[in-house]
């Protein structure tokens, strides 16, 4: 998914373990923090190094955080790219306003975040303090990670591998929720049960659907902004989770050093256990005439799950992706007509899972276009839409696509041409 998606401050989504409860003084939640930085120490092996600074913000003052931190990560010019690849591919209708909705899905959704570069935990002025503690207890993991793992280091992510950076961020999110449940677990003098906390984990991964009445942002995004959202956090959980059932903790310390590389290794640990490295590919260029390339990404195996599930069904999908070795895409812009091209090449783990793929997004292809192919073999298919001639073919265990060519003669050029892409 393109990195405007994937990147996310270290804010707390809505959880379903969250319980409502009484408002409190704002002060008396602040003063609980030092006890409840005490017990999350506790639970998650590492001391505190120095004490955390602390505060309290409006909604107001969290959506300038907000707007803030999309500033400086990301140019409109970058947004507006990553909108138009999500247009391309169906997952956003042609007018749908990303930035302004992200901004108010964040707005929403915040209920306390802790920020690295100035090293403080800010929490929501308005929540209950049953809702306060299980909060500061989230952040305040993020201030541990940050004291022993510097988090720093992820803010300035190197542009044009956003799955890559989404594991990254399931790593430190899932680290925070697992000690969050295990903190509710301690403050009820309960011992923690791996099973019932794995159960827990996989209810928070199933269940995606918002509440409407107490989240009517989130309950009406589309699916790729809802999902890429809760990712870090449901996915991060199991696969933490997943770490520190049979291994000791300074095995998932150590993730922290060799980080998870991809969004599979996230939702397959054994594949980051193993490491499992994904597949870097460059893709060559196919600028010509009046296309220009305004993006470039890798869609990862989360990635392709979500442009999958919004046109086939979210278990066929997950089960299409599941193959995932490697992929890139670049989308071009037409300077004269402003018509959009997406040009993809993915690699799989085997012949089998390619061939998975390669039917999976013809299917899905058809019913993105609602049209039946023009051109259909074992190895190739083409369709003919009202937004251009879309490509799919196979060679092996790999797929390219080319989506919205103008012509047959494009195609073929272009096809070619991704074919002669750089895997390593």
């Amino acid at each position: 998914m393109p990195r405007k998606i994937t990147t996310l401050v270290s804010l707390l989504v809505a959880l379903a373990l969250i319980a409502a409860g009484q408002v409190v003084a704002p002060d008396a939640a602040l003063r609980a923090t030092d006890e409840v930085l005490q017990s999350v120490s506790r639970i998650r092996g590492l001391e505190v190094k120095q004490p955390v600074k602390r505060g309290l913000k409006t909604r107001d003052e969290i959506e300038s955080a907000v707007m803030r931190d999309l500033n400086e990560s990301n140019t409109p010019e970058e947004f507006e790219a990553s909108r138009k690849a999500l247009v391309k591919l169906g997952l956003i209708d042609a007018d749908f306003a990303l930035r302004d909705y992200y901004v108010r899905l964040l707005r929403e959704q915040v209920a306390g975040f802790y920020q690295p570069k100035t090293q403080e935990f800010y929490l929501a002025a308005w929540l209950p303090i049953a809702e306060q503690k299980i909060v500061i207890a989230h952040e305040l993991v993020h201030a541990l990670q940050d004291q022993h793992f510097n988090l720093r280091r992820f803010e300035k992510w190197p542009k044009g591998d956003s799955d890559a950076e989404l594991a990254a961020h399931a790593l430190i999110e899932g680290d925070a929720t697992v000690v969050m449940y295990r903190y509710v677990f301690d403050q009820q003098g309960r011992a923690v049960d791996t099973r019932i906390l794995g159960a827990l984990i996989d209810m928070l991964k199933a269940d995606s659907d918002a509440d409407a009445s107490k989240y009517p942002v989130l309950a009406g995004a589309p699916a790729v902004l809802r999902e890429s959202l809760q990712f870090p956090y449901s996915y991060g959980a199991s696969f933490v989770h997943t770490i520190m059932k049979n291994r000791p903790m300074a095995d998932l310390n150590l993730a922290y050093t060799r980080l998870p590389a991809s969004s599979e290794q996230i939702i397959h640990p054994d594949r980051y256990l193993l490491f499992d490295k994904p597949v870097k590919i460059e893709i060559p260029s196919l600028s010509e005439r009046d296309w220009k390339q305004v993006d470039a990404d890798v869609n990862g195996e989360f990635g392709y799950q979500v442009l999958l599930a919004e046109f086939i069904g979210k278990d066929r999908a997950q089960s299409a992706a599941a193959g995932w070795g490697g992929d890139r895409y670049a989308l071009y812009e037409n300077s004269r007509t402003g018509a959009l091209m997406i040009a993809i090449y993915t690699t799989w783990d085997s012949e089998r899972d390619a061939k998975e793929f390669f039917t999976a997004y013809s299917q899905r292809t058809q019913k993105r276009y609602k049209t039946d192919a023009a051109e259909s073999s074992a190895s190739r298919v083409v369709f003919n839409t009202a937004e251009g001639l879309v490509a799919i073919e196979m060679r092996g265990a790999d797929v390219v696509i080319l989506e919205g060519a103008a012509s047959r003669a494009e195609i073929a050029r272009a096809v070619e041409k991704l074919w002669q892409s750089k895997k390593q």
